[in-house]
């Protein structure tokens, strides 16, 4: 009984404390907004890769603000303090695996993520400009594994990120500037690391958190597309709410892709090479799995030479993209069923299995090396 009128009077303040904000921001009204969304054609788990999402960006942060404490960005404390964290800090070891794997469930969900809106037909009208933002979304994550793979300056790192530099140059009128930027000296160095932390920790993650919130207004604004089957009046009869359905179905997945990076944590930790050096010895310098693939085209005969290079490193990558971007505006057709839409299908098959192949090719071409 004597704990009664105290805990009376936290509910009060918890209550004043929620009028007082809900009075000037409309709180109820948002979060009330939010719940009872309608999802056309029910609860799917086709549609927790949107919180997926979120819910590792956020993961990335926390972790990334926790190895900054510790972290030293540059080239000659960068590595040692790398080893710091990995050794005498406790559980440093699993913060940076998991800050590592998680790089790689991000690209993992986006590369998902857009294969799903592709399929579905969910780019089209009137959700052109949703398209849009998710590619550049796209371009951001991306961003992140390239930038913050350098930052642990072993040999791994730094010839990665050459190559990947390497792979930038071949862009004409631009090539050499970006480059030499990135770069900051002829070979990669003290500027390199400054400029690829800078990047990674400020430019990107201000990039994303606008994007990403735009992202958000635009979808909120043109509303779910749904599956893409089923007449109008059929989604509608079987629309639900994002509460609680939807919401419990993000949670699993969330708390799915939390449980699997904890995994590839403690089973794959991350293991840092000799420090780096602009002498690779006996290291095969190769970029990060999800580049691989274009890494490996570069190797084909029909790609060698200046002109090859350019080609392969950046023309036809540049095309890909510059398809995607007006694909919303050539395909007309309002048909979303994509077995109705046999062009789409068997490009997105082309398109996966050319990935596939190559990223394979260059990791028994490794294990060959090795």
């Amino acid at each position: 009984m004597s704990h009664t009128p105290s805990t009376s009077t936290e509910t009060t303040v918890i209550e004043k404390v929620i009028a007082f904000v809900d009075e000037r921001v409309g709180l109820k009204l948002l979060v009330a907004k939010m719940l009872n969304e309608p999802v056309p054609g029910g609860s799917r788990w086709a549609y927790v890769f949107g919180s997926v999402l979120l819910f590792i960006f956020i993961m990335q942060a926390i972790t990334g603000v926790l190895l900054m404490f510790y972290y030293v960005p540059t080239a000659d404390h960068a590595y040692a303090s790398t080893q710091y964290i990995l050794h005498d800090v406790d559980y440093g070891w699993f913060l940076l695996s998991y800050h590592f794997w998680g790089s790689t469930a991000m690209v993992v969900c986006v590369f998902a993520h857009i294969s799903q809106v592709f399929l579905w037909g969910a780019y089209k009208k009137p959700r052109e400009l949703i398209w849009l933002v998710g590619l550049a979304l796209f371009g951001i994550v991306m961003g992140f594994g390239f930038t913050g793979y350098l930052l642990p300056w072993d040999q791994r790192a730094y010839w990665a990120t050459t190559v990947g530099v390497e792979i930038m140059d071949k862009t004409p009128l631009i090539g050499d500037f970006i480059a030499r930027f990135l770069k900051g000296g002829a070979t990669p160095g003290q500027m390199t690391l400054s400029r690829f932390f800078v990047i990674h920790v400020m430019v990107l993650p201000a990039a994303l958190m606008g994007l990403a919130g735009l992202h958000l207004f635009l979808f909120r604004s043109a509303g779910p597309a749904g599956p893409f089957r089923g007449t109008p009046e059929e989604l509608k009869a079987k629309t639900d709410y994002f509460f609680p359905r939807q919401i419990w179905k993000d949670i699993v997945g969330m708390a799915t892709v939390f449980a699997c990076i904890c995994a590839l944590a403690f089973w794959e930790p991350v293991v840092l090479l000799e420090e780096a050096t602009p002498d690779p010895g006996d290291y095969h310098p190769e970029p990060e799995w999800y580049f691989l693939f274009l890494f490996q085209l570069l190797r084909l005969k029909m790609f060698s030479g200046e002109l090859g290079q350019f080609v392969g490193a950046m023309a036809l990558p540049g095309a890909f993209m510059a398809l995607l971007a007006v694909l919303p505006f050539i395909d007309k057709d309002p048909e979303r069923n994509i077995f109705k839409r046999p062009v789409a299908l068997i490009g997105w098959v082309v398109v996966m299995a050319a990935i596939l192949i190559f990223t394979i090719s260059a990791i028994i071409n490794r294990e060959f090396l090795d």
